[in-house]
């Protein structure tokens, strides 16, 4: 099976990381961050004379995305990077118009989950956003944490999604989780610096 870019075999035969396609890799992602567009990057490397995945010359806008959304990459960077990229990757995309047809970005974060928007932060007041890291276990973290680290909001702690369905479950009086309940009867869920958990009902 082909290694994904950035990782080889050892001679032993371990999978580990190349080192100088790994400097390529946390390149991609920081210019991304920085605020760089997918064809800018793709220029920045070929102009460095860096071949792609494939030893061409030039790389595709294609061949950047999958590096920027795969979870495979967080060893050569960090957790926060990684996801701040995906949380950047979303923001790009959720555009809209003006009255005069000039594009802008939307000022609400969006996302078709069904938690999305009731999950609010206690310290800051900025809405959660939904984490999905390569373990498969989903969490919700603040949006400001996700977006400037803690320089703004400082202690307001990560929760595991797992934690914030059962206690819907108990305040709801449900045996399995009903999402369209939830929606229809949850009004806001404040996390606490000390992740204790306020739900609020609609009246």
């Amino acid at each position: 099976m082909k290694l994904p870019y950035g990782f080889i075999k050892s001679s032993s035969g371990e999978v580990e990381a190349g080192q100088n396609q790994a400097e390529v890799i946390k390149l991609i992602y920081a210019r991304y961050l920085a605020g760089d567009s997918l064809g800018k990057i793709t220029d920045l490397l070929s102009e460095r004379n860096i071949p792609s995945p494939t030893g061409r010359p030039l790389w595709s806008r294609a061949v950047i995305d999958d590096i920027l959304s795969n979870a495979k990459y967080t060893p050569f960077i960090t957790f926060e990077k990684y996801t701040a990229a995906q949380f950047e990757r979303d923001s790009r995309t959720n555009i809209n118009y003006d009255q005069a047809g000039h594009p802008r970005k939307s000022g609400r974060y969006n996302t078709t989950h069904y938690l999305s928007g009731l999950i609010i932060c206690e310290e800051c007041g900025a809405n959660y956003r939904r984490i999905s890291p390569a373990s498969g276990k989903p969490k919700w973290r603040c949006a400001n944490q996700v977006e400037h680290g803690k320089s703004i909001c400082k202690e307001a702690p990560t929760i595991d999604e797992e934690t914030i369905e059962q206690m819907l479950c108990n305040v709801l009086h449900m045996e399995c989780l009903d999402t369209l309940s939830v929606r229809s009867s949850i009004q806001t869920i404040i996390v606490k610096k000390d992740k204790n958990i306020q739900i609020e009902l609609r009246k």
